[in-house]
């Protein structure tokens, strides 16, 4: 049996490095599965191959099949093609084993499986090295690969053109008498669950189940596939281990041997070297010792070949009496853990135990997990006993409260970070490690079960690496080394709000996107949440990847490379005028005679057949000649918006270009700029001219706002003053209801806040009337009352104590200004 099971590991680490193709045929490590003329598969003996389709070719990576000329083509390259060969089949373990042949050893008694090498060990009996034709060293405890010799002083194999491998350890050989092999010993792996040969190390996979790495003390990779041997370092960009100057290759971990007892109902199971006994409730317990003796209480259980004595609580053989054992609850086995709801034990708000052990602080005062429910924490913070006993540090076991040893402590776990929920799309999510799985209706389900499989029903899921069998309802095992289990229904994912991502002031990227600088220093969109920017300034790349310039591509240590993202445009919240930079135009010339600023796009104005200008770079013109959408954006007319996608925005509108003839009635501020006529030159605060649409207007100090004639500006209250006395009636207001869908097609209401809740029509304003309501004066840019109760026309202050509206000797700059964004236009000539 002991031989079977290295025999196993030996097939399972072979088979790791080799390619598994669809129809199950094997291929070499580097090789690429392509169908053949019988429709399986063949072997191209080229990594990443293109198959070509006469079903017999393939070509290398980057290059194209030519079969007339009987080539593989490029741009630069013509080579070759390249014939295929036929893949080798898996066979079930069952078949690998009756396969194997032995290697006799030379005492004619022990034998080693075919492909390894007879090295004697210490004790003078003979050993198995994992290696064909291999070189026995010394120490009779190592061996090294052929064509290299043993250097013990620094425990590594050195070929004559000084390649350095790692030693490898020797198993013990089989007696061919069929005797049991003495010696064989394994490494239990932390739960108690599963176990490794002896000179194996435990690792955790990315399932969250152990495998085994074939190096003792080996360091375990943190890509959770690979490993090193001890003393060496994992490099998982360079595939090696390396330890100084010395790189060795990675290896893979094989599956650890599950050491669980299965219970009678088949649904529980109990640790190793413990027994199943039925509980008072009718379920299963775990008697913590090895073929132990059931008593008819349901409650205690006795050592083997010893009786339970209910009466006297002992267990009487003919060596003498001891004390009865507590059982312990058992442990769901995965075929009903996978049907229920996963939890766990937080230990606090970063770190958990699963569902069924018990937090323990270790030596260094973090936390580790006790494999058993309500454990006793033992005072070394290295063991931990069973709910109801006692540790007895000096004899390093499990107390009863009579004092008699029950069994020995066990060993501490590490914990698990707890996990956050696993994002679906822009708005949905699915809890700890669930799997996002598209329901019939098309939205969002949750598997409970880590890097699941999503069944074609879309109802159900299974289990990372089996196959869904929707005819018979279960999870099956593509190779058959695993017996099928009932199938998991999904759960309703979460869905959440997302909120825009805000760039900086001015700027900001759809919620479930990333901000990231282009290459023109302006902010774009990355279409992924948390994204990695990459360094050209034009891609992206998804969290956790990094950025290959070189190969256009997102790379994670351990996964496929993934294509890399190209970023969109960011939208502006608000309109600014463009600043001018001596490396573009300051204007962007319509025709011969007429312009639009810089950052804008002259569009024709079909009713007053003139040049307008919409206020987006490169934009799209509406056919209304009105209107104008950003760039990748389509007009769409009916609903007096622009759309892209799933995306859509309000369209813009244009306004008047800038002609260089202008009109003799024109105001003429210096020789190269003028403002048109009825209006008023003002200094804007950079120096150039802007323009106040206000005849003979006063230009303010502050270079941006200005006053009708007669009037003073008052820059700390925002106003325009003047003496003037008159008193009006105020106006009533109307209640606001909570925003309702509406047609686009319908007049735009005023939203009054972000929230959107509240909007009033577009000639109202809106007036606070609490902390978290709003209400509607039927006046466009009114003044609210402090009384909340209350409104006046724009120009007027409320006066309460009058109960009207007075007419100030002062007016508000917008009064005159209406909706414009800015209070100046800069023209030139």
């Amino acid at each position: 049996m002991t031989l079977q099971i290295g025999i196993l590991f030996l097939v399972l680490v072979n088979l790791s490095t080799a390619l598994v193709c669809p129809d199950g045929g094997m291929c070499e490590d580097k090789n690429t599965c392509c169908k053949n003329t019988e429709g399986g598969y063949g072997c191209c003996p080229l990594p990443h191959a293109e198959c070509c389709s006469d079903h017999l070719h393939c070509c290398y990576e980057g290059t194209l099949c030519d079969l007339v000329h009987r080539k593989c083509v490029n741009k630069t390259v013509s080579l070759p093609l390249m014939r295929r060969l036929p893949t080798k089949q898996v066979l079930p373990v069952s078949q690998l084993i009756a396969k194997i042949k032995a290697v006799m050893c030379p005492d004619q008694m022990s034998e080693c499986p075919d492909g390894t090498t007879c090295c004697q060990l210490p004790d003078s009996s003979w050993g198995c090295c994992p290696l064909a034709n291999a070189v026995c060293c010394e120490d009779k405890r190592h061996c090294c690969p052929e064509g290299t010799k043993c250097d013990l002083g620094h425990s590594r194999c050195v070929s004559a053109s000084l390649q350095i491998f790692p030693m490898m350890e020797k198993l013990p050989a089989r007696m061919r008498e069929n005797q049991p092999a003495s010696g064989v010993s394994s490494v239990m792996c932390p739960g108690g669950k599963s176990s490794c040969p002896d000179g194996y190390t435990c690792c955790l996979l990315a399932s969250g189940e152990y495998g085994c790495c074939p190096y003792p003390e080996a360091t375990c990779c943190s890509d959770h596939v690979h490993c090193c041997p001890s003393n060496t370092v994992c490099d998982l960009d360079h595939g090696a281990c390396k330890s100084g100057e010395t790189s060795v290759a990675l290896l893979k971990k094989v599956p650890a041997i599950p050491h669980d007892v299965v219970c009678p109902d088949k649904k529980s199971v109990c640790p190793d070297e413990t027994t199943c006994c039925k509980m008072v409730n009718g379920s299963y317990g775990c008697c913590p010792m090895p073929k132990a003796v059931c008593c008819l209480d349901h409650i205690h259980c006795c050592p083997e070949g010893t009786e339970c004595d209910l009466s006297h609580s002992t267990c009487v053989s003919t060596q003498g009496e001891t004390t009865m054992a507590n059982k312990i609850p058992a442990a769901e086995t995965e075929l009903v853990a996978v049907q229920s709801q996963v939890r766990a034990v937080p230990c606090n708000d970063s770190v958990a135990c699963s569902d069924g052990s018990t937090c323990c602080k270790s030596p260094k005062g973090e936390w580790a997990c006790c494999p058993l429910p309500k454990a006793v924490c033992c005072e070394d913070h290295l063991h931990c006993c069973p709910h109801g006993t006692v540790c007895n540090l000096a004899a390093s076991t499990c107390d009863g409260s009579t004092g008699g040893a029950l069994m020995p402590w066990l060993d501490k776990v590490p914990t698990v970070p707890l996990l956050t929920n696993n994002k679906c799309d822009e708005s949905t999510s699915c809890p700890g490690s669930s799997t996002c799985c598209q329901m019939p209706g098309g939205a969002w389900g949750c598997c409970p079960l880590p890097q699941a499989v999503c069944c074609e029903d879309h109802v159900h899921c299974c289990p990372h690496d089996k196959v869904c069998n929707l005819k018979a309802e279960t999870c099956d095992d593509p190779s058959g080394f695993s017996p099928s289990f009932p199938w998991v229904a999904k759960v309703s994912a979460l869905t959440s709000q997302i909120q825009d991502e805000k760039c900086d002031q001015q700027t900001m990227c759809p919620g479930g996107t990333t901000c990231c600088k282009s290459n023109s220093g302006q902010w774009a969109c990355c279409p992924l949440p948390q994204a990695v920017c990459c360094n050209d300034h034009e891609h992206c790349c998804p969290k956790g990847y990094k950025c290959n310039v070189a190969e256009q591509t997102c790379d994670r240590p351990g996964d496929l490379s993934l294509p890399w993202l190209q970023k969109l445009p960011a939208s502006q919240k608000e309109l600014n005028q463009a600043v001018s930079s001596p490396s573009q135009p300051a204007e962007n010339m319509c025709d011969a005679q007429t312009s639009c600023p810089r950052d804008t796009t002259c569009c024709f104005m079909e009713k007053t057949h003139k040049w307008g200008c919409c206020p987006l770079p490169k934009a799209v013109c509406c056919e209304d000649g009105d209107h104008c959408c950003p760039s990748g954006h389509t007009c769409e007319p009916h609903r007096s918006s622009c759309s892209k996608g799933p995306q859509v925005i309000p369209w813009f509108s244009k306004v008047s270009a800038l002609t260089e003839l202008r009109d003799q009635n024109d105001v003429k501020c210096d020789d190269k700029s003028s403002c048109a006529s009825g209006t008023t030159c003002c200094k804007l605060p950079k120096g150039d001219w802007g323009c106040c649409p206000l005849v003979k207007a006063v230009c303010c100090a502050d270079h941006e706002h200005c006053c009708p004639h007669d009037y003073t500006c008052n820059m700390q209250t925002g106003t325009c003053e003047k003496n003037l006395d008159v008193l009006v009636n105020s106006l009533p207001q109307s209640r606001v209801g909570r925003s309702e869908p509406r047609d686009a097609e319908d007049d735009a209401d005023t939203p009054c806040d972000g929230s959107e809740e509240f909007s009033c029509p577009k000639q109202n304003t809106c007036c606070k009337i609490s902390a978290a309501e709003w209400a509607c004066c039927p006046s466009p840019r009114a003044i609210c009352c402090s009384d909340s109760k209350h409104c006046c026309p724009v120009g007027y202050s409320c006066d309460l104590k009058a109960g009207g509206c007075s007419l100030q000797t002062h007016l508000i700059w917008d009064s005159f200004f209406g909706d414009r964004k800015k209070d100046f236009v800069p023209h030139r000539l």
